[in-house]
């Protein structure tokens, strides 16, 4: 059981690194993000706004007490990232956002069901 745990630990803390390189690549504006968004018709502002709330939620998610809010929060953006990449025909590209989509529910459900068997043991 406790290797289950490490190597659930061990996908968030992935996921938050991937997060935080990510987020600061749109903050700082790289060629490909810049790139990515005016693809995407998205006015440079929103790529900034969108660097700040991955970077934010990286650093969130891999704090055990605010990982569910962060996953939820995180699967929110991927789910908006979805809607942008089909919407502007990119359904392939879409997908990519999709999986990390489906991560963010499978932690968050994980962290879910975590806090609630903590919260029904009574105090010892």
């Amino acid at each position: 059981m406790k290797m289950f745990r490490w190597l659930g630990w061990a996908v968030v803390w992935l996921a938050a690194v991937f997060y935080l390189q990510n987020g600061i690549q749109k903050i700082l504006g790289t060629d490909q993000m810049v790139a990515m968004f005016h693809e995407l018709g998205l006015p440079d502002w929103f790529r900034v706004v969108v660097g700040c709330a991955e970077a934010a939620g990286a650093v969130v998610l891999a704090i055990p007490r605010y990982t569910f809010p962060a996953s939820i929060g995180l699967g929110a953006l991927m789910a908006g990232a979805v809607a942008v990449e089909i919407g502007n025909g990119h359904v392939l590209e879409s997908l990519i956002a999709g999986q990390w989509l489906v991560l963010f529910v499978a932690i968050g459900i994980v962290r879910y069901k975590i806090r609630t068997k903590q919260q029904a043991k009574p105090n010892a």
